[in-house]
Parts: structure tokens; C-alpha cells; sequence
């Protein structure tokens, strides 16, 4: 797993710049909360991303009539906006290998995320 892949830090700007989904720079200072989440793939790029939280919570509803997920982290700002950074590139079947590895990253990431916005 390469970060970079995914955001890239300016710990001189103190801004990040989301790679995987919502495009542009937004400073450290205006992240109010970060969390791993799914998102059906049906709904990829239509309203707020990332609805569904991981395993540790309830499963997205109608989950095995449409088992397809987005994996990734839901990053939501000052101003109530939320920012997605997708971790899976492409729609994943719940509970598959891939979507398990995808799970893992993302919560790497969020920990390599969460340690730059606290500095």
C-alpha cells in the first residue's frame, strides 16, 4: 500500500489532497472527523458518500440483494461537508477476499491519516 495512492500530505501547508474521490486541497485544520465506511455500489458519485459503516456497526439495508460495495474513508469538515477517499477501485462482493483487503488498507490508511491531522 503506497498512501500517495490515495492522499497526499503538505505537512508544511498543513493541507491534504485526496487522489481517490473528491478532488482538490483542504487543510488539516478543517477535518472534523474521519472513518472507514462502505457505500453501495449503486450509489458511487450520486448524493453523500459513504452511508453504511464496516462491520462494526449495522450492515447496509437490502446489502444481499445488491452485495456490491465501495470501501473507503468518509472524511467530513468543519462546514458539514464530506469528502470521500475510495480505497476500492473498483465495486467489491461483500465479505470476498478483495473487500477484506480493502477493509484492512483503508483502515491503515486512516491511521496514517488520523496521526498527520493530529500533529
Amino acid at each position: 500500500m503506497n498512501l500517495n495512492d490515495y492522499v497526499k500530505f503538505d505537512d508544511s501547508c498543513k493541507q491534504f489532497e485526496i487522489v481517490t474521490g473528491t478532488q482538490g486541497k483542504y487543510s488539516y485544520d478543517d477535518v472534523t472527523r474521519v472513518s472507514v465506511l462502505n457505500e453501495k455500489a449503486k450509489y458511487k458519485g450520486k448524493g453523500i458518500p459513504f452511508t453504511a459503516v464496516l462491520p462494526g456497526g449495522p450492515l447496509p439495508s437490502g446489502l444481499f440483494q445488491n452485495p456490491y460495495l465501495y470501501v473507503g474513508i468518509k472524511v467530513v469538515l468543519k462546514d458539514n461537508s464530506v469528502l470521500p477517499i475510495y480505497v476500492s477501485k473498483e465495486k467489491v462482493l461483500f465479505n470476498s477476499d478483495k473487500y477484506l483487503n480493502d477493509v484492512k488498507e483503508a483502515n491503515d490508511i486512516l491511521k496514517k491519516l488520523e496521526k498527520r491531522l493530529q500533529s
